[in-house]
């Protein structure tokens, strides 16, 4: 009995642990909002415009790739930069990643708006401000996560949740209102935008005050190390988004408008339990390079998040199981009922996935990228697979579930192996 106290206190008191509530309560609170967000617009828009609303949704996601390879290439070079305790270095990174990625941003919004309309046209969508709004939303998708970035590779998670959780209080309190008020998918992304802009200010006051008062910030960059990682970052995380999302946007196209907003439904449901998890990757990615800089090992830590990540999004698997009608008509609506049965499959194919972002987001944290050419492989089978193989919606559940368990099973691949030799950091041949 005292052993297992004294392991319960050794849980509690550990970074893990202690990190990963905070980044929790934060997803938690996000995922609440973002599912209140669609339910009570599904409830008000139809079916066939949340079959609309939901490819937009899909688009954003998909684009949100850039963002991703940015936050993690940064969280890498933050986490190392923290471990050498070097400040002026984390202070020019936030410095430029300002800079140039409001530049970045500016460049994303104009040239999105300059071809909505052929976007709408391949989406069946003829609404075409509600896809410009929908660009705008891109454009800080690409800059706001990467200046997030230098809070989570510093394990500054607090102010890392406060920005998360700003973009999801905006953007539901306006989205909802201004669809109630009568706008539509045009109010549903123009609060959207507006969500995304009130964070990407508030991330760039508090990282100014973080670091102004640092002397000596210039930042040198061994070029050719930061090319192979960014190469490799950005192929996985490019594969990864895509196996996310890509289903939804390949079913909008060849499926009927009631079909495929029943299977928007299905994906909204399902991924509850990928975004319950999704703190885990977060909290493990700076806690992985940081033991693998200092030349401890990082099994453990791995080990703990994919524990956590099974537990958790398989207790909810089994809540699918059981009553998948309550929980697609609670958050969808009535009208969404006929997507019940498709439920349970789909969020399988969640958990599989869950479990490949964590293995995804460690082996990069080790700097070890041999999972890179099977999982591109995956995602493109994937399409590939919806594309030949979507008669029905069983169909393309099943080509989904295929697909993820392929994808985990090979990035699984020496996944435990010990390190060959200490790795070098990130800013190790940064010679000034």
């Amino acid at each position: 009995m005292r052993n297992a106290g004294v392991a319960l206190r050794g849980l509690v008191a550990s970074d893990f642990v202690r990190h990963g509530l905070l980044v929790f309560t934060a997803s938690m609170l996000v995922n609440v909002l973002g599912y209140a967000f669609h339910a009570a617009i599904s409830r008000h828009i139809g079916v066939e415009q949340y079959g609309v609303l939901s490819a937009l949704n899909a688009a954003i996601m998909i684009s949100t790739v850039v963002g991703v390879m940015v936050t993690t290439v940064v969280v890498k070079y933050a986490a190392e930069f923290r471990a050498l305790d070097d400040r002026a270095r984390l202070a020019a990174l936030a410095r430029k990643l300002s800079i140039y990625g409001s530049l970045a941003a500016a460049c994303v919004m104009l040239v999105g708006v300059s071809i909505a309309a052929p976007v709408g046209a391949y989406l069946h969508i003829a609404n075409v401000t509600a896809v410009a709004l929908t660009m705008a939303v891109i454009g800080f998708s690409v800059v706001t996560p990467g200046l997030r970035a230098v809070f989570q590779g510093t394990e500054d998670f607090t102010r890392y949740a406060i920005s998360v959780v700003i973009e999801s209080t905006v953007k539901a309190i306006f989205g909802i209102g201004l669809v109630y008020a009568g706008y539509g998918v045009i109010g549903a992304f123009g609060g959207w935008a507006f969500g995304s802009f009130i964070a990407f200010v508030y991330t760039i006051v508090a990282l100014g005050r973080r670091f102004r008062l640092v002397a000596g910030a210039s930042l040198y960059i061994d070029f050719r190390r930061l090319a192979a990682t960014t190469a490799n970052v950005a192929v996985a995380t490019l594969m990864l988004t895509s196996i996310s999302y890509a289903d939804v946007i390949v079913v909008k196209h060849f499926a009927d408008p009631t079909e495929a907003g029943l299977y928007g439904a299905i994906s909204l449901s399902g991924k509850i339990l990928l975004f319950l998890v999704g703190f885990v990757p977060t909290v493990l990615l700076p806690k992985a390079t940081r033991k693998a800089l200092g030349g401890a090992s990082p099994v453990g830590v791995f080990l703990q998040a994919l524990g956590l990540s099974i537990v958790m999004s398989g207790a909810g698997l089994v809540v699918y199981y059981f009553y998948p009608a309550l929980v697609v008509t609670k958050l969808a609506g009535a009208a969404f009922a006929p997507a019940a049965p498709y439920l349970f499959g789909y969020g399988f194919a969640m958990v599989l996935l869950a479990g490949l972002n964590v293995v995804v987001m460690y082996k990069i944290g080790i700097h070890r990228f041999d999972f890179v050419a099977p999982l591109a492989l995956c995602a493109v089978g994937e399409i590939v697979g919806i594309s030949l193989h979507h008669n029905s919606l069983w169909d393309v559940i099943s080509v989904v579930i295929a697909g993820n368990g392929l994808a985990l099973v090979t990035a699984a691949y020496r996944v435990t192996a010990p390190l060959a030799s200490r790795r070098e950091p990130v800013a190790a041949s940064d010679a000034a």
